[in-house]
């Protein structure tokens, strides 16, 4: 039999603390973060999300969807002002 006390509350709490470290997701910054600027220029001179990724590809050398470009614009709040307006 060990000396030391059990205390069930201590090693709940440190489970639960090395779950959470687990659980947390890396990620990288998108490619199109180095180009958010442009991006959302083009975007205010009425270019589609299509319109964007060609540029993107010829331009740039990103090969990516429109989808991707879509998902990413709709994120920034630059361009959400102009979607409620």
């Amino acid at each position: 039999m060990s000396t030391q006390h059990f205390n069930a509350a201590t090693e709940i709490g440190m489970i639960r603390q090395q779950k959470s470290i687990r659980r947390r997701k890396s990620f990288q910054s998108s490619r199109l973060c180095k180009l958010r600027v442009e991006l959302v220029l083009l975007r205010k001179e009425g270019a589609s999300y299509r319109e964007i990724t060609l540029w993107l590809r010829q331009k740039k050398r990103i090969k990516t969807t429109h989808t991707t470009v879509m998902r990413y614009l709709e994120k920034l709040p630059e361009l959400k002002e102009n979607n409620h307006a």
